[in-house]
């Protein structure tokens, strides 16, 4: 028997009392409000992942349908006060499995059925309306679409709740800036996002420069650009690219065609399922690999870097995981995992960005191969490289701050 198996404590929300549940021989009993129900009147178990509002955290629930009363909800999720979730996985996993086991012993006709959370019921139908509506666009003019998109998130963008968060971090980033120009960059950021929704039913199509056949087209690549592009698309061994969300960020992955070079993605994958394998189906244009962020995320960019592969990643987002850097003069936390595959493999590290034109054009630049800094030892330094990595997207956001998405709470 697990240690801690037979009972655990859980509250669902503020208005609830907290109850300790213990498996008695026969049982389920709780204190609190004194009950229980016998193993043997359970007529169905569902076991699945929750989540609240405004958090992207999961955690296993379970519920309980007897023959006859009212389903008992038990959860990780232990409600603290203040509305703080703490996540009582640790005790919770042991004791449901023991609770499922005495279930099935008593009562052979007992189901268990695995289903979704209400939120992940509402997401799944948005889902499907999200995937609907991309599938769609390409039937439309690009720039026509966007532009009613990028009016329509002018206009709903600050009712969203996003809007708060970006606002505040404007104003710590640019404490010299009026309210005006805060606003006026909002503006300009919730433009642009209406934009890239509208470029992703036209993805493939979006990049249209050849460095064999340069010509005027929607991406402009100026004389020193083109000539750090030819030496990538020389050079054959491993190497890392690093961007942030900034104008339509999706393009760099399209631009490594251009370079000659195989390349391999790291992404964040959406939670809504179905919006994740259409954001993967575009991407996945002229792409080698799709890697997502996550435990195993590290072994698949070794293997691609070992082929000789490009890997790019976007790396202005926070990682509670990650390490301290300073951005706009206050910290973060990044992941270092750029960082730490440049010292594993001594490969050059490039930035590549795209900025966003008034007449619907993009601007593409491709930095030279970054100087990391080293350590005693000669080793490049990971948390030097981060924060040089770091220093270089705050430049660029510096110069554009309407293009990039102020949403992310960089900073907690």
């Amino acid at each position: 028997m697990v240690a801690g198996a037979h009972s655990y404590t859980f509250r669902p929300s503020l208005s609830a009392p907290e109850r300790r549940y213990v498996l008695t021989s026969d049982r389920l009993t709780w204190t609190g409000n004194e009950g229980g129900i016998a193993y043997r009147d359970v007529a169905r178990v569902k076991v699945y992942q929750s989540r609240f509002w405004g958090s992207s955290r999961s955690y296993w629930t379970c519920k309980l349908y007897p023959y006859q009363g009212q389903k008992l909800y038990l959860s990780a999720a232990h409600v603290l006060a203040g509305r703080t979730i703490e996540d009582r996985t640790q005790t919770y996993i042991p004791f449901i499995k023991e609770l499922e086991t005495r279930i099935a012993t008593a009562n052979a006709n007992a189901r268990f059925v695995t289903g979704r959370g209400w939120l992940s019921r509402i997401e799944g139908g948005a889902g499907w309306v999200t995937v609907s509506v991309l599938r769609q666009i390409w039937r439309f003019d690009c720039d026509r679409t966007a532009d009613v998109l990028a009016r329509l998130m002018r206009k709903v963008g600050p009712r969203l709740r996003g809007h708060r968060t970006a606002r505040a971090q404007l104003r710590a980033a640019f404490p010299e800036k009026t309210p005006e120009d805060i606003e006026t960059i909002l503006d300009g950021m919730w433009d642009n996002t209406g934009r890239v929704v509208a470029e992703y039913g036209h993805l493939e199509t979006l990049w249209d420069y050849d460095p064999q056949r340069p010509r005027p087209g929607r991406i402009l690549v100026d004389q020193t650009a083109a000539e750090r592009m030819q030496r990538l698309g020389k050079e054959h061994g491993p190497a890392l690219m690093f961007a942030a969300h900034l104008a339509n960020w999706e393009l760099l992955g399209l631009a490594a065609t251009a370079h000659g070079r195989k390349i391999a993605l790291v992404y964040r994958e959406p939670r809504i399922s179905r919006i994740a394998s259409e954001i993967i189906r575009i991407r996945g244009v002229g792409v080698a690999e799709l890697i997502p962020a996550g435990f195993y995320s590290p072994l698949k960019i070794r293997n691609a870097l070992r082929r000789g592969d490009l890997v790019g990643m976007l790396v202005d987002q926070y990682d509670a995981n990650g390490i301290d850097v300073r951005f706009f003069n206050r910290v973060c936390r990044v992941n270092a995992v750029l960082g730490r595959m440049a010292r594993l493999f001594e490969c050059p590290i490039y930035g590549a960005r795209v900025i966003r034109k008034t007449d619907g054009s993009y601007q593409y630049e491709l930095t030279e191969p970054l100087t990391p800094p080293r350590d005693p030892d000669g080793k490049i330094d990971v948390t030097g490289t981060m924060q040089m990595v770091t220093s270089t997207v705050e430049s660029w956001v510096r110069e554009h701050p309407e293009q990039w998405m102020w949403t992310h709470r960089r900073w907690r």
